[in-house]
C-alpha cells in the first residue's frame, strides 16, 4: 500500500508536473474551466492544481516545490467553514447561526449538543465524531457512511444522526424540503439562482435515487460557495486594479481558497485587502447573509508551508 501511494505521487505529480513548465515564463500554468461542474465550481486542468495532495507528508513535500519568486511571498486566503455557514443560513439553523456570530468552535458545539455534555468538557474523540457528522450532513451522509467513517456500529451512527437532527431540526426540514422540491421539479437552486438538474431523482433503482438525493442536498450548498468565491475573485481583481497594485498576482483558486503572490514588504497590506474583499461578499446585491463570512490567512515562501 505504501508503494502504491508513492507510485501514484511519483507518476501523477513528480514526473508530470515538470513537463508543464512553460519555456518562456519558466512557470507552470493551469487552465480553469468555467462550466465543467454541475454546481458551478471552477475546475483546473493541464495540469490540475486543485488536487495537489495535502494530507500526507510526501504530498506536502510536492507542495513545497511551488515557490514564490525572489523577494516575494505566497499568501493563502481560505474561507473558514463556508459550507457550514451556508447551510446555517439556508436552513436558518438558530443554534449554528448563534455559534458563528459568537465565533465559537462549531464542531465542539455540535459535540456538546449531540452528546449532551458541557461545551468545556467535550473530548477530542467527541469533537472528531461531530466534525465528521457536520461535514457528512453537507453531502447527505447515510448512517452506513457515517459508521464507516468514524468506526462505530450502524446502530450508533443512526443514534448520532437522530441526536443531531433532534438538536438541529431545521437541517432535517431543509433536507426533506430540498428532496421534495427536486422530485417535483427535477432541479434545485443555489442562493444565487443557479440550477443543478437531477433527472434521475425519481429512478426506480434505489442506489441511483439515493445518490441523486444526496447530490441534490449538496448542490445548493456547494454551488453557493462556488458563487461566493467567484464574486470574491471579481471584487479582488477590481480592487487591485483600482489601487494600481501591479506586483500582486492571484495565482490559484482551490474551491474555498485563493493563493496570491506578492512582494514581501507588501504582505500585510495585501492580506488586509484580501480579507476585506472576501468577507464583504456576505453583503451583496444578490444575497445578504445573516452570519459573517470569515477568512483565514497563511503566509509562506512556498505552498507547502502555507497550511
Amino acid at each position: 500500500m505504501d508503494w502504491r501511494q508513492l507510485s501514484k505521487l511519483k507518476n501523477t505529480y513528480s514526473d508530470t508536473l515538470p513537463e508543464h513548465i512553460n519555456p518562456i515564463t519558466k512557470r507552470v500554468h493551469t487552465s480553469f474551466l468555467l462550466a465543467a461542474t454541475t454546481t458551478g465550481r471552477l475546475a483546473s486542468s493541464d495540469p490540475n492544481l486543485q488536487n495537489i495532495p495535502i494530507k500526507s507528508d510526501d504530498g506536502k513535500d510536492i507542495r513545497k516545490a511551488f515557490i514564490a519568486e525572489k523577494d516575494h511571498i505566497l499568501i493563502s486566503a481560505d474561507y473558514n467553514q463556508i459550507e457550514m455557514r451556508i447551510l446555517a443560513d439556508l436552513a436558518d439553523v438558530k443554534e449554528l447561526k448563534k455559534a458563528f456570530k459568537n465565533n465559537e468552535d462549531i464542531h465542539s458545539l455540535t459535540a456538546s449538543q449531540i452528546f449532551d455534555v458541557d461545551l468545556k468538557k467535550v473530548s477530542e474523540d467527541q469533537r472528531r465524531k461531530a466534525k465528521a457528522i457536520n461535514f457528512g450532513i453537507i453531502y447527505g451522509i447515510s448512517q452506513y457512511g457515517l459508521a464507516k467513517q468514524i468506526n462505530v456500529s450502524n446502530f450508533e451512527a443512526e443514534e448520532f444522526l437522530n441526536a443531531y437532527f433532534g438538536k438541529f431540526p431545521e437541517i432535517k426540514v431543509y433536507m426533506d424540503e430540498t428532496i421534495k422540491f427536486c422530485r417535483k421539479s427535477g432541479f434545485v437552486n443555489n442562493i444565487f439562482g443557479r440550477r443543478s438538474h437531477f433527472i434521475s431523482i425519481n429512478d426506480k433503482n434505489y442506489n441511483v435515487r439515493n445518490f441523486q438525493e444526496r447530490a441534490a442536498i449538496n448542490a445548493p450548498i456547494q454551488g453557493s460557495a462556488s458563487e461566493i468565491m467567484r464574486l470574491a475573485m471579481i471584487r479582488l481583481s477590481k480592487k487591485l486594479k483600482e489601487q494600481k497594485i501591479q506586483n500582486t498576482k492571484m495565482l490559484l483558486q482551490i474551491h474555498d481558497e485563493l493563493i496570491f503572490e506578492t512582494p514581501k514588504n507588501e504582505s500585510k497590506r495585501i492580506s488586509k485587502i484580501i480579507i476585506e474583499e472576501m468577507t464583504s461578499v456576505a453583503k451583496s446585491d444578490q444575497h445578504s447573509f445573516s452570519i459573517p463570512l470569515t477568512v483565514d490567512i497563511n503566509i509562506g515562501d512556498n505552498w507547502g508551508t502555507l497550511q
